[in-house]
């Protein structure tokens, strides 16, 4: 029996492994992790999210990208993961991304303020095609969130920070500042969406 088939029945031995593995196609929390294996296993909890995850560690088959941080860990499939999990469930999983820089997809993940507040901009600036305050996203983001405009400043700083967003300018009436979403800021964003 090959390595491969060994892993292929390890996965397939238990609903919460397989849960797990199936949900397991780009680097994710494992929060994230937790939420997609529900619609599998309705019944897995995070805690058991971790225990397979560590476990999967130790077999190989997948990697923490960030070991170092104490929240946000994010997980993703090795090479012999993906060859384990194609194998026991025919499907085909798509590469990890080479142009996306974990650490700050972790530090926009890990925060829900901040990542809320980078796909509101992105959308706004979408739709709009200009750039926005900081006052344009809270207007945006209070219906469904209890946000204060506080909240979205920092994030909007944090974001400045990893530069996932940049400032371009100042409005003429009130001198606010506006902002755009980086480069960097949209593959991020593509990952996040994807």
């Amino acid at each position: 029996m090959s390595l491969t088939d060994n892993n292929k029945a390890w996965i397939l031995h238990g609903r919460q492994r397989a849960a797990v593995a199936r949900v397991l196609r780009k680097p994710m929390t494992g929060a994230e992790v937790c939420a997609a294996a529900r619609i599998f296993n309705p019944k897995i909890q995070l805690r058991d999210v971790w225990f397979v995850l560590l476990q999967m560690q130790r077999r190989g088959l997948c990697i923490c990208l960030n070991p170092h941080q104490v929240n946000g860990r994010l997980y993703c499939l090795t090479d012999a993961g993906h060859a384990a999990v194609s194998s026991a469930f025919s499907v085909s999983l798509p590469g990890i991304a080479d142009d996306v820089d974990w650490k700050k997809y972790s530090f926009v993940i890990r925060a829900k303020v901040r990542r809320l507040v980078l796909t509101t901009l992105a959308m706004l600036e979408d739709h709009t095609g200009l750039p926005q305050t900081a006052t344009m996203m809270r207007k945006r983001l209070k219906d469904e969130h209890a946000i204060g405009l506080n909240s979205v400043i920092r994030a909007v700083s944090d974001l400045m920070r990893m530069d996932l967003v940049h400032q371009v300018g100042v409005t003429d009436e009130n001198r606010c500042k506006l902002y755009r979403v980086t480069p960097a800021g949209r593959r991020i964003l593509e990952q996040i969406k994807g």
